[in-house]
């Protein structure tokens, strides 16, 4: 499949070569058009990739401590449970505590990697809507061409 850059590339070649029905001086004025806004889009395209690059980073460096937070959580958790259990004076007791503890810890846990995903899913939504933008200014700019010729 071809990338986004390769298949600019190769629009720009063929609004170069010209073609196309219409009079000679109509196509050429369409061409140089499109050719505007191809470099156009080519010159937003670069900050727009490296964008999107950042946000998905972001999202999953944030999803990483999400879940580092929520392991180490439910470690510290059952540290504090075996040391209350060794500690601690009836069992029952110790297990209820220990119970909560990790009721709590789990808790807390899905409630992080649900912000997690939230943020992700802005990210990515962000992200689709940006990919959106460009295919459409492509699409535009393949309709102001016409039907390509063989």
């Amino acid at each position: 499949m071809d990338s986004v850059v390769a298949l600019l590339d190769r629009l720009e070649a063929l609004l170069q070569r010209g073609g196309g029905p219409g009079l000679p001086e109509r196509r050429g004025q369409e061409a140089q058009e499109a050719l505007g806004l191809l470099r156009m889009i080519r010159a937003g395209l670069p900050g727009e990739l490296h964008r999107a690059q950042r946000l998905r980073e972001e999202a999953e460096a944030l999803h990483r401590r999400a879940a580092d937070e929520a392991r180490r959580m439910i470690l510290e958790a059952e540290a504090h449970a075996r040391r209350q259990y060794e500690e601690g004076p009836a069992q029952a007791e110790v297990a209820l505590r220990r119970i909560q503890i990790l009721e709590e810890a789990e808790a807390e846990a899905a409630r992080i990697r649900r912000g997690a995903d939230e943020y992700a899913a802005l990210v990515l939504a962000d992200l689709e809507a940006q990919v959106e933008r460009i295919l459409s200014a492509i699409q535009r700019g393949k309709t102001m061409l016409g039907p390509a010729e063989p």
